[in-house]
């Protein structure tokens, strides 16, 4: 079965960029808003557009970071982040990449079991 993405954002560019990778790399995308966010609860990979959701996203993600509270399979998408932000989002798991390309949807946790990420 493919892999389930959630991608949140609120820039529709993005939103059908991010439908033409997920098709190409045969994954499933669902694309929210963040009133949608409770549907991306089953999703393999929740994967946010830092850049164009609200600013309290970003200030909860960071909190969620600083209680430990974030799941596997997240990946965020920033050109805005600053070196010690980056560094603390990949130090609990988080994937992040300065822009949406397709990479960003074929991080390790995608369809991969814990054993595959170790590798």
């Amino acid at each position: 079965m493919p892999a389930s993405i959630a991608y949140m954002t609120h820039d529709p560019v993005n939103a059908v960029l991010a439908r033409r990778m997920a098709r190409r790399l045969g994954f499933n995308l669902a694309v929210l808003a963040v009133k949608d966010a409770n549907h991306a609860v089953g999703a393999d990979l929740m994967v946010l557009d830092l850049d164009h959701l609200p600013p309290e996203c970003k200030s909860n993600l960071f909190l969620r970071v600083g209680n430990g509270e974030l799941r596997e399979g997240m990946a965020v998408h920033s050109y805005n982040l600053t070196a010690a932000e980056k560094h603390a989002l990949r130090r609990v798991g988080v994937s992040v990449f300065r822009r949406l390309t397709a990479a960003v949807f074929a991080v390790p946790t995608v369809g991969s079991t814990t054993t595959d990420r170790m590798q």
